[in-house]
């Protein structure tokens, strides 16, 4: 499920608030350096969002969190997202446009 943002160019996960939403925090810091990440809370979910792409790396997740992490565990904590995704074992991105990888 893909949630639209209320500014388009900004992209990213929403994350149920817990230790994943905590660690997707602290991680996204480490992943996107130089960029602007904006963490707004909600009632019971974070949005994690940046300008045009915000990645997320499995080993600063673990990092974070103090234990192996699994792209699973962000799946089964984001009931949804903005922008476009790639996901893959080691690293999910968020991108604003379909054409960015």
């Amino acid at each position: 499920m893909s949630i639209i943002s209320e500014e388009p160019d900004f992209v990213g996960p929403i994350i149920t608030v817990g230790e994943i939403a905590d660690a997707a925090v602290e991680a996204a810091e480490l992943d996107n350096p130089g960029r602007e990440i904006r963490v707004t809370p909600g009632p019971s979910y974070i949005r994690l969002e940046a300008r045009g792409e915000i990645a997320l790396s499995t080993s600063n997740m673990s990092q974070a969190l103090g234990r192996p992490f699994h792209m699973g565990e962000l799946e089964k904590n984001m009931p949804g997202f903005s922008g476009f995704i790639r996901m893959g074992s080691d690293r999910v991105k968020f991108v604003a446009s379909k054409t960015n990888k």
